[in-house]
């Protein structure tokens, strides 16, 4: 196994974590991350995730013979590094597409932030692809470094599970393979199409123009949980297996990752499936709502100022005022019940949902007589 082994234990089951903890908490800058502070007007968070697995890999070196220190110490720095370029690069593009980023999470796959982008297909695709291509840049660029160097295998740092990494005394030449290593695995997770994995946003962006916004949602979704029945029957099949070798030499017996990838889709799934019944409109009080951040959130403007596809935009614009009007209608019938009902027991004592339906009829009350006097 070499350098790779001990490192590689220590992050096993963060693959799993890293989605069930931003779906239970529903925003990955929930509880589970610290604020680093606001750069440029944009807040940074460090997620727990990532210094966990940071320590993970420093304790399973401090506690295996073939695994040095050091070689956990730049394993880690290579994690960061790989990490905050992918956050940049993806800042860089979104702001490139007419999109906003004002909060970035730094997790250990990264890809945790949610930024604000048009309603454009190509807008989500573009922002999405750049997060693998900066790990495959990444990549590109040690292994040119390493052959530079005089490392004729390359092609063995490829490998996620047995990296052939050759021992080194110089610290940057060790480095470089350990970035080739770490990447592959951070390309390999950012693929898969479950979020908050990048992949999940390239699929959703090449599907959407296709088949629509809501049925692509739901492919998604339909996608993760065939996979992860794919990923359980293959844990089943193969149980008495092992990665990395026999069950003497190997690192950890073949069911676990299986079983672990299929949790990861499955939850994946669920958020997806979740998301298409948002897209039907069932959550559609979401896009008229009265917290007052979202509604003085200065980055909804700046939504419609730049598109790759003007036409898209104008017709899903106008998909979602056909339906916020439809909405309205109802609303606006059921007023008089809602109405009545308060008479009777009070407004306090009205539901939630009441009570929103009458702010809003009332916010559309005044400004009708507002565009009336006008």
């Amino acid at each position: 196994m070499g350098i790779g082994t001990g490192i590689q234990v220590a992050g096993i089951s963060i693959v799993g974590q890293q989605v069930v903890g931003i779906d239970m908490s529903g925003n990955a800058a929930g509880s589970w991350s610290l604020s680093l502070g606001r750069w440029h007007g944009v807040e940074l968070r460090l997620h727990l995730y990532l210094p966990l697995i940071i320590l993970s890999a420093m304790l399973c070196a401090d506690m295996s013979s073939a695994v040095s220190f050091r070689a956990a110490f730049l394993a880690s720095s290579a994690l960061v590094v790989s990490v905050c370029l992918h956050e940049l690069m993806r800042f860089i593009v979104v702001h490139r597409v007419g999109g906003r980023t004002s909060l970035v999470v730094l997790g250990p796959t990264g890809g945790w932030s949610r930024p604000h982008l048009p309603s454009d297909p190509p807008a989500y695709l573009v922002s999405a692809l750049i997060g693998p291509l900066t790990y495959l840049g990444l990549i590109v660029a040690s292994a040119c470094a390493l052959v530079a160097h005089g490392q004729p295998d390359v092609i063995g740092l490829l490998s996620p599970l047995n990296p052939q990494i050759t021992p080194s005394t110089n610290n940057l030449h060790l480095l470089a393979q350990l970035m080739v290593w770490v990447n592959c695995w951070l390309l390999l997770l950012n693929l898969m199409p479950v979020h908050p994995c990048d992949g999940a946003d390239m699929l959703h962006g090449l599907l959407w123009p296709l088949v629509g916004r809501s049925s692509a949602t739901a492919a998604m979704s339909h996608i993760a949980f065939g996979a992860a029945a794919a990923s359980f029957v293959l844990a089943i099949v193969l149980k008495n297996q092992w990665v990395g070798g026999s069950m003497e030499t190997g690192l950890v017996p073949a069911w676990f990752p299986l079983s672990l990838l299929g949790i990861v889709l499955l939850y994946g799934g669920n958020r997806m499936s979740r998301q298409h019944r948002y897209d039907q409109g069932l959550a559609i009080d979401e896009l008229d709502s009265d917290d007052e951040q979202w509604l003085s959130a200065d980055w909804l403007e700046d939504d419609r100022a730049v598109v790759l596809v003007e036409h898209l935009q104008e017709k899903q614009q106008e998909a979602l005022d056909r339906k916020k009007r439809d909405r309205e209608t109802k609303e606006d019938a059921r007023v008089d019940d809602i109405l009545a009902h308060m008479n009777e027991v009070g407004f306090d004592r009205l539901s939630e949902e009441d009570q929103a339906v009458l702010k809003r009829a009332s916010r559309r009350y005044r400004e009708r007589r507002h565009d009336d006097k006008v």
